[in-house]
């Protein structure tokens, strides 16, 4: 009872305030539904809703899109998905970029990440999470360490450009700890360089119609590429030099060019004797071929032609190099080892690895030296041997008259 007789009132239980966010979150707060999300204005003055799985994702990303709009740059949108980014970011690849790389990033792109699952999250969502259960869901399914390792090496690249672009506040590529990033598989190196096996080679490729482009590949270290993309107006018999300048592009025979070699520089190579040779003979040959097409030649420059004058196909190569071997009774290789076979004679001959570096047109030493480390490692590097003395095969003739074989 109350001092005036009437009954004493409860004290009302005080109503306990949902705590939602914290002072300085901003627009943070929970939905009914448990969601959280956080809510600020793009530049333009509209309100915009970004939307996570707990408060702490959801200050983070309020963070990031404030940071955004305080330089003055749109707002990702929430609606644009990670595919939709993709495609539109290989469709806007073209000038700078080479066919080939572009056709790298399509290849990924068209059968890795269209396919996956992150396809239809939306690109401002993702998360260096999701990048982790791909690539752990890549390797479960048996796709190789260095293919998953491209995987990643494409998205870096296509959400680098999203971020230089403002279409995307980071690069959550970037994010990913190099422990959780797939690694490259480096294959091993099988050469054709020891013992006579490099005299064995030459000796067998005599009569092959590219004779001379597997003697380049072998003395020179040249790439396929470049191999295909050389022309006449780059060579120098009477000085025993070539010039790289360029490398045949392209995916099918509508799309080959020629552009920039890999290092993005020309670059001089020295011939030795049995290069130079070759050469010669290859010039010939291939008169006497555009005599007999006449009208139908294509006229490109080209040392390595079709026997219409066109740009030979890679299959081409493949098949000579697989027949020399095979008359040699050598091991098979790769076209591309071939190069290392090349890199493993000169640095096992004492020629300076600057100077190899040179020959093999690596942007650095560096890389030479790291590429085949188990070959300097074996050697010791004295004064540098001239580059024209690189496997200087002189062939000698026999008593008969007979061209002998080749000594080194």
């Amino acid at each position: 009872m109350s001092e005036t007789g009437g009954p004493v009132a409860a004290n009302p239980r005080p109503k306990l305030a949902r705590r939602r966010r914290d002072r300085g979150d901003g627009a943070v707060f929970q939905r009914g539904d448990g969601r959280w999300v956080a809510r600020l204005r793009d530049p333009a003055g509209r309100p915009r809703y970004l939307y996570a799985k707990d408060r702490a994702q959801a200050k983070q990303r309020l963070a990031e899109a404030q940071a955004i709009v305080h330089v003055g740059q749109p707002l990702p949108d929430q609606r644009l998905t990670f595919g939709r980014y993709l495609l539109a970011w290989v469709a806007g690849l073209g000038a700078g970029v080479k066919p080939r790389t572009v056709a790298y990033y399509e290849t990924y792109v068209r059968r890795h990440l269209l396919p996956s699952d992150l396809a239809p999250k939306p690109l401002a969502r993702l998360e260096p999470s999701d990048l982790r259960r791909l690539y752990t869901a890549k390797l479960s399914s048996g796709l190789s360490s260095t293919s998953v390792h491209h995987i990643h090496a494409v998205i870096h690249v296509a959400l680098q450009r999203a971020v230089d672009d403002g279409v995307l506040g980071r690069n959550v590529a970037a994010l990913v700890g190099r422990s959780n990033r797939p690694k490259v598989r480096h294959i091993e190196m099988n050469t054709i360089a020891e013992g006579d096996q490099p005299r064995r080679f030459l000796e067998a490729a005599k009569g092959e119609r590219l004779e001379a482009l597997l003697i380049l590949a072998l003395t020179t270290g040249m790439r396929r590429g470049e191999l295909l993309a050389l022309r006449w107006k780059d060579v120098n018999l009477d000085r025993s030099v070539l010039a790289v300048t360029g490398s045949l592009q392209g995916q099918s025979r509508s799309t080959l060019s020629i552009a920039t070699p890999k290092s993005g520089k020309s670059r001089s190579v020295a011939l030795g004797t049995v290069a130079v040779t070759a050469l010669r003979e290859r010039r010939k040959s291939q008169a006497q071929e555009q005599l007999l097409v006449g009208g139908e030649w294509r006229d490109l420059g080209l040392v390595f032609a079709t026997e219409f004058g066109d740009f030979l196909s890679p299959t081409t190569l493949r098949l000579a190099l697989r027949r020399t071997l095979t008359r040699a009774n050598l091991p098979t290789i790769r076209f591309h080892d071939l190069r290392h076979s090349a890199a493993t004679i000169m640095l096992s001959r004492d020629v300076h690895p600057k100077m190899a570096s040179e020959m093999l047109g690596h942007s650095t030493i560096a890389i030479t030296l790291d590429l085949y480390s188990h070959v300097t490692a074996k050697c010791s590097v004295r004064l540098p041997m001239p580059s024209t003395q690189l496997l200087r095969i002189r062939l000698r003739r026999s008593p008969r008259g007979d061209e002998g074989r080749a000594s080194t």
